[in-house]
């Protein structure tokens, strides 16, 4: 009878060290997730890249969902825009069927000439995509280069960061050169843009723990303190996302019918169909 309790004593202590294990455990994870949260930004990548490209966030994330990368989420709105399609029609041609990004482009006529943005220096990655570039000096012959879909990715998410966020180029690649993904840039260009638009003060979730030694100071204000801003002199809410979109960039985009050049490719279906109509209703008088 003494052993049974003794067990069941002892059953009872490995219960609670494995309780307060978990207790001491839990907030490790949950302070694990609110930091990830906070270093995703107010409006987030995928917020961005939908506001940008005129799609809502869900959307975003479902392309995701689907099967594409973060870095290769705004090449499928991007070509989206250019080829006036849906992005299931673009997540069939890369997922299921395979196909390469130059080969999409190349598909739907999109030239070189769109994933060109203008900057004073370049490294690489950008090397090679802006080699192919300088090597034709007139815009006319861009026409020639075969960009890789490596380079549309970078030259995508370059036109995308920087335009949205009115932001330098150069500084984009540069992060890029240190080897950040796509996603981790815009965090930190949004965090720059956060701690201008708030005059200079970082956010709540930014500012280390504690207070500087002149304020744990019991004495009233010190001059250390009169520099340092109070609660109400930093705003509350989030930074507003910026307004660039799209269109900003690309005013006017042709509908690829209306080019020469592929206006057999999306009226021929038509006029097959009209012509076999044509046909089964002569039959039918017949």
């Amino acid at each position: 009878m003494r052993k049974r309790k003794f067990f069941l004593m002892e059953v009872k202590k490995m219960k609670r060290i494995l309780l307060i294990l978990v207790l001491l455990l839990l907030p490790t994870s949950l302070w694990a997730q609110v930091s990830f949260s906070i270093s995703i930004g107010a409006p987030g990548f995928y917020l961005s890249v939908g506001n940008f490209f005129g799609y809502p966030e869900r959307e975003v994330v479902v392309v995701r969902e689907r099967g594409i990368p973060d870095d290769d989420l705004p090449v499928v709105f991007f070509i989206c825009k250019h080829a006036h399609v849906a992005p299931e029609v673009i997540i069939k041609l890369r997922v299921v069927d395979g196909w390469a990004w130059s080969r999409i482009c190349a598909y739907y006529r999109i030239p070189p000439t769109v994933f060109y943005i203008p900057v004073a220096r370049y490294g690489p990655p950008y090397g090679r995509a802006y080699g192919h570039y300088k090597r034709y000096p007139h815009e006319r012959d861009w026409i020639r280069i075969r960009l890789k879909d490596a380079d549309i990715v970078n030259q995508v998410n370059l036109i995308f960061i920087s335009k949205y966020y009115n932001y330098s180029p150069e500084r984009v690649i540069k992060m890029r050169e240190q080897g950040s993904s796509f996603g981790n840039i815009e965090r930190k260009v949004y965090r720059e843009r956060e701690y201008q638009a708030r005059g200079g003060v970082p956010p709540p979730e930014m500012r280390r723990p504690g207070s500087p030694p002149e304020m744990r100071r019991p004495q009233g204000r010190t001059e250390g303190m009169a520099g340092f801003p109070s609660k109400k002199d930093i705003p509350t809410q989030g930074v507003k996302p910026p307004h660039s979109r799209f269109q900003d960039v690309y005013s006017s985009i042709p509908h690829p019918s209306q080019r020469p050049e592929v206006k057999g490719r999306y009226g021929g279906e038509e006029k097959g169909r009209e012509r076999g109509q044509g046909k089964k209703e002569k039959r039918g008088k017949d």
